[in-house]
């Protein structure tokens, strides 16, 4: 969607203006303050998604500042469209000041340069993928992180079969930015660039954790639901899966399936609500026959011999009643990892 346009007080003074009625019409429930001096209608505010509301707010503190700010860290993250999961509640961007304090008015400063490794997106400057990157994977926790490295690697959007990167010799965003979930800009990182970046690093604890995210990485995965569960399972002490295992239904079309454990022929799906409910996903089906679709993929796959373990949110983040799930489904668990 076109984002709105922000109605800012400065506008109303060089109007002639009473910039005090913005006030008042923020009390009558007809106008919400974004950030101070920019507001945007009550009306137009609820229909925006929760990400394009903290978009209008990193583009409000940006028209805000004295000096052109560079966004880092989860917010550059969601301009990449590197799978941060939920939306942040904080804005973050890059500071040179060493001393006091940088974390004032919904803004989290962290050092770093304004010139290196920075990139413009449409209005905003932020530091460049790579960058963003390593920066995230060494401050999340490490099924987190390997859901930022996997994103950073992906190459296609899995959901729609389609390479939504612009060429190696474009601009790093051919397009306005986009505040929504799974929306990749810029050509993929590789696992040399990652390695690369990481042995730069400045302390050896930093340089050997992004490592091991970086080695456990793939870009095979179709979303952050299915990066942490990778790792769940790893950390659990289940077989390690194929990814994006493809079969042959019936119908003669292809089908994948999010893991594949070949030994004991389980096939396993993290579901996500939002599969069903994406525009793009379904061949513009109802939700209701995109179920219905899904059930029927899945009989086919089961004919085969195969058996299926699903699980969402809710039961990936109850671990005990993921292990569960997966021993149901016939996975041996080797043991329980006290890292879980």
């Amino acid at each position: 969607m076109n984002m709105p346009q922000l109605i800012s007080s400065a506008d109303y003074d060089r109007l002639g203006k009473d910039r005090r009625t913005l006030a008042t019409r923020v009390h009558r429930g007809e106008l919400v303050r974004v950030r101070r001096g920019f507001y945007l209608s009550a009306a137009e505010w609820e229909k925006l998604t929760a990400r394009e509301k903290y978009g209008l707010r990193a583009l409000a503190f940006e028209q805000l500042s004295t000096k052109e700010p560079v966004l880092c860290g989860a917010t550059a993250a969601l301009l990449w469209g590197l799978w941060i999961v939920g939306t942040p509640q904080k804005l973050y961007a890059v500071t040179e000041v060493t001393a006091g304090g940088r974390s004032a008015n919904g803004v989290v400063r962290r050092l770093g340069s304004l010139s290196e490794g920075v990139v413009r997106c449409g209005p905003f400057l932020v530091t460049d993928k790579l960058t963003t990157t390593l920066e995230l994977i060494n401050k999340l926790s490490f099924a987190y992180a390997v859901a930022i490295c996997d994103s950073s690697l992906r190459p296609f959007d899995w959901n729609n079969q389609v390479n939504v990167f612009a060429p190696r010799d474009s601009s790093p965003f051919d397009q306005v930015p986009v505040w929504g979930p799974d929306v990749p800009q810029g050509p993929p990182l590789s696992l040399e660039q990652l390695r690369a970046g990481a042995s730069s690093l400045p302390t050896h604890a930093a340089r050997q954790r992004a490592l091991a995210v970086i080695n456990f990485a793939s870009a095979l995965s179709g979303s952050a639901g299915e990066s942490i569960s990778r790792v769940r399972m790893f950390q659990l002490g289940f077989p390690t899966p194929v990814l994006q295992k493809t079969f042959v239904l019936s119908t003669g079309r292809n089908a994948l399936v999010d893991f594949w454990f070949d030994k004991q022929k389980v096939a396993g799906e993290f579901d996500g609500l939002g599969k069903y409910l994406r525009s793009g996903w379904g061949g513009g089906l109802s939700t209701a026959d995109r179920i219905i679709a899904e059930k029927k993929r899945e009989d086919q796959i089961r004919a085969q011999g195969v058996s299926f373990a699903r699980w969402g949110w809710a039961e990936m983040r109850n671990t005990a009643q993921l292990a569960r799930l997966l021993r149901q489904a016939g996975l041996p668990q080797a043991h329980k990892s006290a890292a879980v």
